[in-house]
């Protein structure tokens, strides 16, 4: 718990210094109340935008201020943080993330999930197999997936997958978790999650590919499975009781990264396949200037950052003994 304690303070820094430095550059943007209003609009228009979202006030009051809103509890007890209000649409941002953020994470956790589960087990399967031109093939399309940017090979899989293969596949080209059928109202669609999740999972699938292989070559070297062979154990127990936990420390840093960065990564996945998450509400703001929107997305993703890393911290201890008396 000491420890757990210790890392949770440590996250709060980072959260504040992100958030500091965020706003900093956010402050150096010039004159957002012109910019949006328009050359031609009047002057008591703009200032009267400035005035309503703060714009007026001093950098450093500003910041103490958005600093403050953001503490969850106050002296009438705990409540959600304000993250203020979106300058285009008037809607609190807190509001906009809520209903974003779900598709995104359903996004993130099924592409994770598709690369962690094969990604391990080919990684594995090489590591045993040993040296062979079968294994030099999938680490070379490794190469090629982890190089290939995501905007292109969503739109690549979206054409081929939902355009030309489409009456094999039945996928769709585009499509949002949810769809609203003119009978039965709002209803669920995963099937639309599938081309998605599978563009999103394809740059972590080819590096848990090659540190799964790497690693279990290592452990397959170590005198501890030498003497688990030499006991007569089987080839199974060996495999998934030693070298499998064993090799998963480096794969579980490389997933904790890869799905953190998947909530501000899928914005060019999500743009070019229409999946209405937060990736989507980022690009929409960046696009238009809204920064209370892209501040609020920012503090979701670092905080998600902060506790997927603590969580890693603590599963090191878990599957490493050597780790937790460290």
């Amino acid at each position: 718990m000491t420890f757990i304690y210790k890392r949770l303070w440590q996250g709060l820094g980072v959260l504040v210094g992100t958030l500091t430095l965020v706003f900093t550059i956010f402050a150096w943007v010039p004159d957002p109340a012109r910019e949006l209003a328009g050359q031609n609009e009047r002057e008591e228009v703009v200032q009267a935008f400035r005035v309503k979202h703060g714009l007026d006030k001093p950098v450093f009051l500003r910041y103490t201020t958005y600093m403050l809103n953001l503490v969850p509890f106050n002296s009438e007890g705990f409540r959600a943080p304000d993250l203020g209000k979106s300058f285009i649409t008037d809607r609190p941002v807190l509001d906009a993330i809520k209903d974003a953020l779900p598709a995104t994470l359903l996004l993130a956790c099924v592409a994770m999930f598709f690369a962690t589960i094969i990604g391990v087990s080919i990684g594995l399967v090489i590591a045993v197999n040993g040296p062979s031109k079968f294994g030099d093939l999938i680490i070379s399309i490794c190469a090629l997936g982890m190089s290939a940017p995501s905007f292109v090979v969503a739109i690549i899989v979206a054409w081929l997958f939902g355009y030309v293969l489409h009456s094999y596949t039945g996928l769709p080209m585009t499509g949002g978790m949810v769809v609203v059928d003119p009978f039965e109202g709002p209803k669920l669609a995963l099937a639309h999650i599938i081309l998605p999740a599978f563009t999103l999972g394809i740059r972590p699938l080819a590096v848990i590919v090659q540190l799964t292989k790497n690693s279990a070559l290592e452990v397959l070297d170590q005198p501890y499975v030498r003497t688990a062979k030499a006991k007569g154990l089987s080839k199974s127990r060996i495999l998934f009781k030693h070298v499998l936990r064993n090799s998963l420390n480096p794969v579980i840093t490389a997933t904790s990264g890869w799905f953190a960065s998947m909530l501000a990564g899928a914005i060019f996945v999500e743009f070019v396949f229409g999946w209405k998450g937060m990736g989507l509400l980022m690009f929409k703001a960046l696009e238009s200037g809204d920064l209370p929107v892209v501040m609020g997305c920012t503090i979701v993703i670092a905080t998600v950052f902060v506790l997927v890393n603590i969580v890693v911290d603590v599963l090191y201890g878990i599957l490493d003994p050597r780790v937790r008396q460290s």
